[in-house]
C-alpha cells in the first residue's frame, strides 16, 4: 500500500506462529507466581433491585452467597458489597480483589466484578474484569487496582474503596450464581507499563528502551554497544531473532503506522531477511526487501501496520493491536545459506500518504456516476435543508448536543467536544443535562440515498476517550412511523459504520462495521479493523461503495474491507457524524486535554445512473 521495499511472503507464517508461542512462554513464565497473603472483609449486601434474590450463608460474608436472577429487572442486575462501618475501605496495602464465582443455573451467565471509588458515575471511577460461565463452571475474576480487562484504566484510589459490585447483563430466568469468596490480595501485578519508544526509536538511539533478544534455531547475534549496530547471522532457513521490550513489557506503537528498518549487508552473499511485528492477538504482514541486498549494500525495509490485502468482513481474523506489541521477529525468510547483516535502527514512523488522483473526484469503480451531494461546508451557516444538529444521544451518558458546537471554519464543519454543562439539544425543558457538550450532524428526515458511493475527508481528534464516527443509518421515511421504525436495522436495513475511531487507539487506527437485524438478541455484525496514514494536511479520506449485494470500504483511495452478501442493505439511508465519548475499547477522558475537535472537510455522494430512484437526494422535510 504505502510500503517501501515490501514483499509479503505468506509461506512462513506458520513457522512464525510457533516462534511466537515459545516467545510468549518465556515472557510470561513468572506471571502466575502469586503472593498468598489475603484478607476477607465483612459486608452489607444489597441487591440491585427486586429482580435479584440474595440467599446468604452468613449475613455479613460473601462466602456461599447465592444470587438468583429474575426477568424484568433493570440494567446490570447484581449485588453490591458495602462497608459495614464508614463510607469506604482502605486497601492501600493490597493490589487486587479476587471474586470466585460458580454458575448454578441452566443458562450461561456473563459475570462482571467491579471495584469502585466514590464519585461521579459519569467518570467511571472503577476497575473491572469479567468472565463467562456455563452451568457448573467455577472461575476467579481478578481485578487489579488501576486496570480493567487487563489494560491500564482508571487510577483507583486504593485508600478509598466504596463498593465491590458483582453483576451480569440483562438477566433472564434460569440464571443463578454462587459467590464462593471475595478476597483482598497482595498478588504481584502481572502487567507491565507499555513502552512508548522515545522519538519512535525501538533500536538505534541512546534514548531507546532496553531490549531482550531471543535467538531461535541457532541464530547468532551481537547486541548493539558503543554505537555499534545490532549484528545478526542466519546460517539456516528456519533461524530467527526475536526482539522484545525488557522485563516482559509490551510496546505501545500507537503514534505511528509503520516501522522503518535500516540495515546493511555485512556478509559476502546477498541477503533477504523478513520482518514481522507481533501483538497480543494479531500480527502485521511479513515484509522484506523487494530485491535481495547484495554484499556491502544498505537499504530500508518498511513493516507497515496497514494490511496489503483487503479484509473480508465475513471472516473474523486476529487483528494486530498497535498498543499491545509483544515483539519484532527477524527471520531468515526460508532462505538457505548464510545471511549476515547489521540493523542500524528500527523506528516507528508515520509519513504523510499520497492519495490517488481519483479520490474526491469520482467513485473508485467505473460507471455512469452522478454527483448527488457535494457538501463543502463553505460560508458561515450550515445548510439546514440537509443537516440536523439535534437528536437523542444513544451513544454515551455524559455528553449533550449543542448547535454551538457545530461551526463552519475554513471550509470545515468543526464538531467540538468540551467540558461545558447544559441541557441536551439546548432545550431547557429537556430532562437531561450533562457536564460535557459536543456537536452532532445527520441528514435524518432531510436527505437519503439508496446505493452509491459515500465519501468524507476528516481530521481526527487526539485526546483520549473520544469516539468520532462517519456512518449511515436506514431512513424509510415518515410513512414508516416512529423514528425507531424508520431506522430499524432489520427488515433489509443495516447500519454502515464507514469510519469508527476510538482515540485511545492513537491517530492511525479505526474500525469498520456492518450491523443488522436490530440491536437485541438477533443482532449481528461484520467488520474489521484497519490502519491508516494521514495526508499532508493531517486528514483521512474514507468512503463506502454500496451496491446491491456489495459493501466495500475505501481509505485514502485503497480498498480495505469488502463484504459480498445478499444481506447487504436495500433500504435508503442517511448520513450521520457523531462525536461522543467512550466506546468499547477506549481510554478515560482527560479534561486537561479538552476541548478537542473532529473536522469534516467535505461530504460527497455519487449515484450510478442505473440505480437512481426518485427518493435519492430527497428533502423529506419531516420532523423526527
Amino acid at each position: 500500500m504505502f510500503i517501501h521495499f515490501l514483499r509479503v511472503r505468506l509461506g512462513h507464517i506458520a513457522a512464525l506462529i510457533g516462534l511466537l508461542s515459545s516467545f510468549s512462554a518465556l515472557q510470561y513464565a513468572n506471571a502466575r507466581n502469586w503472593d498468598k497473603d489475603t484478607i476477607e472483609l465483612e459486608y452489607e449486601m444489597k441487591p440491585s433491585d427486586d429482580s435479584v434474590t440474595l440467599t446468604p450463608k452468613d449475613p455479613h460474608s460473601a462466602t456461599g452467597l447465592v444470587v438468583d436472577f429474575a426477568e424484568g429487572g433493570g440494567g446490570y442486575p447484581g449485588v453490591s458489597f458495602l462497608p459495614m462501618e464508614g463510607d469506604s475501605w482502605d486497601l492501600s496495602d493490597f493490589t487486587c480483589v479476587e471474586v470466585k464465582v460458580t454458575s448454578l443455573g441452566e443458562k450461561p451467565v456473563y459475570v462482571t466484578a467491579r471495584v469502585e471509588n466514590p464519585g461521579e458515575w459519569q467518570k467511571k471511577p472503577w476497575n473491572s474484569n469479567a468472565t463467562r460461565l456455563q452451568k457448573g463452571d467455577t472461575k476467579i475474576i481478578r481485578i487489579f487496582f488501576g486496570y480493567s480487562f487487563r489494560k491500564a484504566a482508571y487510577p483507583l484510589d486504593k485508600s478509598d474503596v466504596s463498593r465491590i459490585l458483582v453483576h451480569t447483563g440483562n438477566a433472564s430466568p434460569g440464571q443463578s450464581l454462587r459467590i464462593d469468596s471475595i478476597q483482598i490480595k497482595s498478588t504481584p501485578v502481572p502487567f507491565k507499563p507499555n513502552v512508548a519508544p522515545k522519538d519512535g526509536y525501538l533500536l538505534g538511539s541512546a534514548n531507546a528502551a532496553p531490549l531482550k533478544y531471543y535467538p531461535k534455531e541457532g541464530a547468532k547475534y551481537t547486541a548493539p554497544a558503543n554505537e555499534k549496530p545490532l549484528s545478526v547471522t542466519f546460517s539456516a532457513k528456519d533461524q530467527s531473532l526475536v526482539l522484545a521490550p525488557e522485563g516482559g513489557a509490551l510496546w505501545d506503537l500507537r503514534q505511528g503506522y509503520q516501522l522503518l528498518v535500516k540495515l546493511s549487508n555485512s556478509g559476502k552473499t546477498s541477503i533477504s531477511p523478513a520482518f514481522q511485528v507481533i501483538s497480543d492477538k494479531g500480527k502485521t504482514d511479513i515484509a522484506t526487501a523487494v530485491e535481495p541486498l547484495a554484499a556491502g549494500e544498505s537499504g530500508e525495509i518498511t513493516v507497515s501496520f496497514i494490511q496489503k490485502k483487503p479484509r473480508d468482513a465475513s471472516i473474523k481474523n486476529p487483528f494486530f493491536e498497535n498498543n499491545k506489541v509483544k515483539a519484532l521477529v527477524v527471520s531468515a525468510n526460508g532462505i538457505e545459506g548464510t545471511q549476515s547483516f547489521e540493523i542500524e535502527s528500527i523506528r516507528l514512523t508515520a509519513p504523510p500518504v499520497k492519495l490517488p488522483d481519483w479520490v474526491g473526484k469520482r467513485p473508485p469503480v467505473d460507471g455512469d456516476w452522478v454527483l448527488t451531494l457535494n457538501e463543502e461546508f463553505e460560508g458561515d451557516t450550515l445548510d439546514d435543508t440537509i443537516w440536523q444538529v439535534y437528536a437523542p444521544n444513544y451513544w454515551d451518558k455524559i455528553s449533550r448536543f449543542s448547535k454551538d458546537n457545530v461551526n463552519l471554519v475554513d471550509g470545515n464543519a468543526v464538531l467540538t467536544f468540551e467540558k461545558r454543562f447544559g441541557p441536551h439539544n439546548d432545550d431547557p425543558d429537556y430532562p437531561r443535562s450533562n457536564d460535557y457538550t459536543t456537536g452532532f450532524l445527520e441528514t435524518y428526515g432531510k436527505w437519503v440515498q439508496l446505493y452509491g458511493y459515500f465519501e468524507a475527508r476528516m481530521k481526527l481528534p487526539r485526546s483520549p476517550g473520544l469516539w468520532p464516527a462517519f456512518w449511515l443509518m436506514p431512513d424509510r421515511g415518515p410513512e414508516a412511523g416512529e423514528q425507531w421504525r424508520r431506522q430499524h436495522t432489520g427488515f433489509g436495513g443495516m447500519e454502515f459504520d464507514i469510519m469508527e475511531f476510538l482515540s485511545g487507539w492513537g491517530p492511525y487506527r479505526f474500525t469498520t462495521a456492518f450491523h443488522y437485524d436490530g440491536y437485541k438478541k438477533d443482532h449481528k455484525a461484520k467488520g474489521a479493523g484497519s490502519y491508516t496514514g494521514h495526508d499532508e494536511e493531517g486528514y483521512v479520506t474514507t468512503g463506502l461503495l454500496w451496491l446491491p449485494g456489495l459493501a466495500v470500504i475505501y481509505n485514502n483511495g485503497e480498498e480495505i474491507v469488502r463484504w459480498e452478501s445478499d444481506r447487504i442493505s436495500h433500504i435508503k439511508s442517511g448520513i450521520i457524524f457523531t462525536f461522543v465519548a467512550g466506546g468499547w475499547d477506549n481510554e478515560p477522558l482527560d479534561d486537561k486535554l479538552l476541548p478537542d475537535e473532529f473536522l469534516i472537510d467535505y461530504v460527497r455522494v455519487w449515484q450510478r445512473a442505473d440505480l437512481a430512484r426518485k427518493i435519492d437526494d430527497s428533502k423529506l422535510n419531516q420532523d423526527s
